[in-house]
Order: C-alpha cells, then sequence, then structure tokens
C-alpha cells in the first residue's frame, strides 16, 4: 500500500488518541525548555524499544534524559525522570547515534515556524578529532513520526529511526545516503504575527465551516485541543462558523489567540493536565486548560512534566485494558469449551436413565427364557416391572441364544451405568470449574491496575491455563512473593473493611489475616470479594455491617442488581476444602442480608462525616 506524507491539520492523530494534544504549539514550548540546555554534552545514548531514543544529556554535574518517540500514538519530545529497561544488545540506529553523537555539545534547537518538526543541532568530532556538525531531527507527526540524523553538509541521512522507500511515500525516501526531504509544508498562517488580520483568515473559509476546523487548518500549530481552547476563552460556542462570526467575534478571538500564544511561553506558562475520575487523563498542554471545567486538574513547572504525566498515565491506563482483555478473552474462551463439556457431560447422565430400560429387557428375557428358542428377532412380553404389565416388544439378536441376549442387555446396561457415574463425577468438577472462571472473570472486571492484573495472570499459571513467560535458572531463588495488597477503607464507623479483589487475595484475607471473631462477607451464590470486617474485640455496629455488606454486593458479579442477597458469619465458620481451588471455601452458621451495592466512594463520603446514611434497606434472615 502505498502512502503519502501528506498531512491534514496538525493534530496528526485520530481524535481520541492522546497524542492530539501535541501539536505545534506545545513543541515550541518544548523548544524552549530545551533552550535552557544548549551548552550540554551527549553523556549516554538508549533506544529502550524500536520507537524511542533517550539522550543523557549532561550541563556541569547535572544530567537530564531526553526521550524522543516515534510511536504513531504516543510521540513526543520531552526531558524524562523515567526508568527505562534497555535490551542487552543496543539496535543499529542507536549504535550509529553513539557512533556520531557520544560526547557531543548541544549548539541550538530550531522549529521551522510551529511545525511538529524539531531539529537538535550538535557539535561533535570524527574519529580523527576533526569537529563537525550533525542534525537529529524530531518529526512528531504521528503515525508518520520519525527520527532521522542528518549530515548537514548536504544535507543527507546518515539513518533514520524507521527507513522507507517510494514504495510506501511518493513524496520522499527515507534511507542513508539519500537527500533529506523535510516533510511537505503545508500552507498555513503563522499565528505569532497574524495580529487582526485574523478575521480574514477566518472570512476565506466556507461560511458553514465550524470555526474550530478553520483554525486546525489555516493556522500553523494550532491542534483541535488549542483551537477549542481559543473558542472557549474568546467566550465564543463550540460549534460557531465564520458565517456568525463579525467584528466583535474576530476581535475577541485575536484576544484569545494572543492570550494562548503568550501562556504557552515562559515564564507565564502552566503547564497543566486535565483528569477525568473515570476515564483517567484526558488532555494537556503548556497552558491551563479553561475549557474543562469543572473537571480536576494538574499543574506542573515544566512542559515535559505535564506531558511525562500525561503519557504515562496514558501508557499505564491502556496497559491495564490491553491485559485485561487479554485475560478476559483467554478466561471466556476456557468457560465456552467447560459450558460444552458440561452439557456433553450432563447429557451422558440423563442417558443413565434411559440405559435402566436394558437391565429391565435383560431381566425380562431371563425371566421368559424357557418360551424363547434362538434365531427369534423379537419377542412380546407382559412387563411386570411397570403398574398394570403392559405388554413390550423386546429385540434379540437372532445368532445369540436367549441367555446371551440377556448377557448382551446386561453389558449394554453396566456400560451406560459405568459411563454416567463417570460423566457425574466429571460434571461436578466442570461445574467447579465453571464457577471458577466465573470467579476470575469477575475479578478482571475489578481489576483497576497492572498490579491487580499481575495477580490474576499469576494465578492462572499457577492453575495450568498460562505458560510462564521465563523459565528457573539451575540454582537461581525464586524471586519473593510481593505481598498482597486489598483494598481497605473505612467504615462510617471507624471499623477496618479489607475487600479482596481477586481468589488469591480472598484466600489471603480469609485464610491469613481473618481472626476468628472478625465478620466474613460474600454475596450469596455469585462470583465476588470476600470481605472482612476487622473487630478487634468490639461489637459491630449495624451501619458499618451495612457499609460491609454494600461493599460485598458492589464487588460481586450481582453488582448491577437493585439488592442484593449477602452471607455474613464468623470468620471462624469460614474454611477452605482439600484441594479446593483458589477462592473456593464452605461456610457456616450464617445470615443473610439484602441490600443494595455500595461503592467504596459513597462509603468514603459517609466516612468523612457527611452525616448521609448507608443506601442499603437491609432485612436479614
Amino acid at each position: 500500500m502505498v502512502i503519502s506524507d501528506r498531512r491534514k491539520g496538525t493534530s496528526g492523530v485520530k481524535k481520541g488518541r492522546g497524542a492530539v494534544a501535541f501539536d505545534g504549539l506545545f513543541l515550541s514550548a518544548i523548544k524552549e525548555e530545551l533552550s535552557y540546555w544548549l551548552g550540554s554534552r551527549v553523556d549516554r545514548i538508549y533506544q529502550p524499544d524500536k520507537d524511542t531514543v533517550i539522550l543523557h544529556l549532561r550541563k556541569a554535574r547535572e544530567i537530564k534524559k531526553l526521550l524522543i518517540s516515534a510511536h504513531a500514538e504516543y510521540c513526543r519530545i520531552h526531558f524524562t525522570e523515567v526508568h527505562f529497561l534497555n535490551p542487552l544488545e543496543p539496535p543499529l540506529f542507536c549504535m550509529v547515534l553513539r557512533k556520531h553523537l557520544h560526547g557531543a555539545t548541544l549548539a541550538g534547537v530550531e522549529q521551522p515556524g510551529l511545525e511538529r518538526v524539531l531539529k537538535l543541532l550538535f557539535h561533535a568530532s570524527d574519529e580523527l578529532g576533526r569537529p563537525m556538525e550533525r542534525h537529529l531531527v524530531a518529526e512528531i507527526m504521528g503515525k508518520h513520526s520519525n527520527l532521522l540524523l542528518l549530515d548537514p553538509a548536504g544535507p543527507t541521512i546518515i539513518d533514520a529511526l524507521r527507513r522507507y522507500t517510494h514504495t510506501v511515500s511518493r513524496y520522499r525516501e527515507v534511507l542513508p545516503g539519500k537527500e533529506y526531504v523535510p516533510p511537505p509544508h503545508q500552507d498555513k498562517k503563522d499565528p505569532r504575527g497574524l495580529g487582526e488580520k485574523i478575521a480574514q483568515v477566518i472570512w476565506q473559509e466556507p461560511l458553514d465551516k465550524p470555526l474550530k476546523e478553520a483554525l486546525v487548518e489555516r493556522l500553523d500549530g494550532i491542534g483541535p485541543l488549542t483551537a477549542g481552547e481559543i473558542l472557549f476563552r474568546a467566550g465564543l460556542p463550540a460549534d460557531i462558523t465564520p458565517q456568525d462570526c463579525g467584528e466583535y467575534e474576530a476581535a475577541r478571538l485575536h484576544q484569545a489567540l494572543e492570550e494562548v500564544l503568550a501562556l504557552s511561553l515562559p515564564p507565564s506558562w502552566e503547564p497543566t493536565v486535565v483528569k477525568d475520575p473515570h476515564k483517567g487523563v484526558l488532555a494537556f498542554a503548556a497552558f491551563d486548560l479553561k475549557q474543562f471545567t469543572g473537571l480536576p486538574r494538574e499543574r506542573f513547572s515544566t512542559p515535559s512534566q505535564a506531558c511525562e504525566t500525561f503519557y504515562e498515565e496514558k501508557r499505564a491506563r491502556n496497559s491495564v485494558i490491553s491485559e485485561k482483555r487479554s485475560l478476559t478473552h483467554l478466561v471466556e474462551r476456557e468457560l465456552k469449551r467447560c459450558l460444552k463439556k458440561e452439557a456433553l457431560q450432563a447429557e451422558t447422565v440423563a442417558s443413565a436413565a434411559e440405559a435402566s430400560r436394558f437391565r429391565v429387557y435383560g431381566e425380562l428375557i431371563m425371566a421368559n427364557i424357557y418360551r424363547l428358542e434362538k434365531g427369534q428377532r423379537y419377542f412380546t412380553v407382559e412387563n411386570f416391572y411397570e403398574p398394570g404389565s403392559p405388554e413390550i416388544t423386546i429385540e434379540l439378536d437372532p445368532a445369540l441364544t436367549p441367555a446371551e441376549n440377556a448377557a448382551r442387555y446386561f453389558q449394554r446396561y453396566q456400560k451406560a451405568k459405568n459411563a454416567a457415574q463417570k460423566a457425574s463425577e466429571q460434571l461436578k468438577e466442570t461445574r467447579e470449574e465453571i464457577a471458577y472462571l466465573n470467579s476470575i472473570i469477575q475479578a478482571l472486571e475489578m481489576a483497576d491496575s497492572l498490579e491487580d492484573l499481575k495477580e490474576i495472570r499469576e494465578e492462572l499459571i499457577r492453575a495450568g491455563y498460562l505458560e510462564a513467560t521465563h523459565q528457573k535458572k539451575k540454582g537461581a531463588q525464586a524471586p519473593p512473593q510481593k505481598a498482597f495488597k486489598p483494598l481497605e477503607v473505612i467504615s462510617s464507623d471507624g471499623f477496618t473493611i479489607l475487600i479482596g479483589k481477586n481468589n488469591r487475595q480472598n484466600d489471603f484475607l480469609t485464610l491469613k489475616v481473618a481472626h476468628d471473631e472478625d465478620i466474613w462477607l460474600h454475596a450469596k451464590d455469585v462470583p465476588g470479594a470476600h470481605v472482612i470486617i476487622r473487630t478487634q474485640g468490639k461489637e459491630v455496629s449495624p451501619r458499618t455491617l451495612e457499609e460491609a455488606a454494600g461493599l460485598a454486593a458492589y464487588f460481586s458479579r450481582s453488582r448491577q442488581a437493585g439488592r442484593v442477597a449477602v452471607d455474613y458469619t464468623l470468620a471462624k465458620n469460614v474454611r477452605k476444602p482439600p484441594g479446593a481451588r483458589p477462592g473456593m471455601v464452605l461456610y457456616n452458621n450464617y445470615r443473610t442480608i439484602y441490600i443494595e451495592p455500595i461503592s467504596p466512594n459513597m462509603l468514603v463520603t459517609a466516612a468523612t462525616g457527611s452525616g448521609e446514611e448507608s443506601t442499603g434497606r437491609p432485612t436479614t434472615r
């Protein structure tokens, strides 16, 4: 497939991806931050993965790590504090960078206009100690992102993170020895020198076109996020069009644009990351994003810190989603297999009832053997095993004697009986496995971090559903097991409530942590969390019991139900049968409470002294 390097707008990434905030204006802020490090020397160079290069810049006794990523979704350049694991053997591009840039001095940073291209100028020396110049060009353009090392004399490409020929791009080739051709220039206006002429720019667009799109397509360095911020600061509707803009609107737009441009530079900048409590990080910029009213935000001292926070949290969240999706697919596949096996085994067990007729046939043949002769195909006899002794016709094998026919039916009966007995045992095991897999699915739904998912993955490895990704070396000691971290909340009356988020945590809580007089809770007959109320010898208040029951209901498969049955008993009444799967226990002397699910957030509100009661209205039996 042939693709070109033409780019529409400046976002470079489809809506919904994190890199949409990394427009040319934010890159100009990174350029300003980098300018403080002119004169620094390249101390080390690493390439932790195929898309990322790390340069260690040393200035006096201080070292900064500069991250440059050409990842399609996470393309960016900024200083980083994250520790990356490097491969044992450095990739070829990393070796080329080390050859040309190790010990080089950062002499300049250039950005053509507000394009998403940043050029790092280095003064270096060749093998003979002769001075030379090298340029490292970071093209931050979504799926077209790249990192190129140039000899400025040509300029000639020495090497690139991604090489491609004209079969991939009709516009240019990126290969060692080829002349460097910059990305195609876009017919856009630099907003920094536009001034009041912005009115002429927007009025040249189709009158019914959204003004936000016009700003993105006509102004250099302005992405959708920045365009939305300009409209918000101008007090204009998000869906306004050029035909709705008069002199007043144009003046407001000019004022807001100048304000955003000024706030993107030091010392006025205010790097910000906006977060959604449910969706995680939403956006970042070098200025305060006022368009996200009502949402929490975090402010930083440098654009790099804001950028790194955004992408690290985005990467971690996406990693959780990806790992959860992978494990869920595995467990659902195993569950589908077990359900199919359950149906076959249940059918075999049900067939045992029909097999009893073979025993009746054999006994009727033996009871009437004096009336039968070899060679008969059928005979009709009264079935005295049924009320009224109705007549029944029994098929015979003419090649067998009557006694042999009876033995054949007895053998068929015994075979079916044995098969049904074995299938019944297997059916019990299969249903236990189905319950276990359902508990894993419930744990996956509750998991909200990579640590939680790691515990579930380890459990699946121990259970034989997954293979370990590493082999233990001979004589090597197993890594120490990390302590489990169940969810801990405080009830409105000050009692500690512990919640297991997966089967291993459930076993740990119930069998290792809980004392005999602690209260143990679990949603009735559905997969869910083990919940422990730490009594510490005190009598548990009814409100604490309601809250713990509400949490047990919330962290169960019945979360969406209006009212959930939750069993509770003393921890000493809970035991684990020998050989039982993780999370599976038996309990007695319990009572049941019916209550609405309560999320931990609701409980925190109650525990902070808001005076609100638990939302459940329980009944017990």
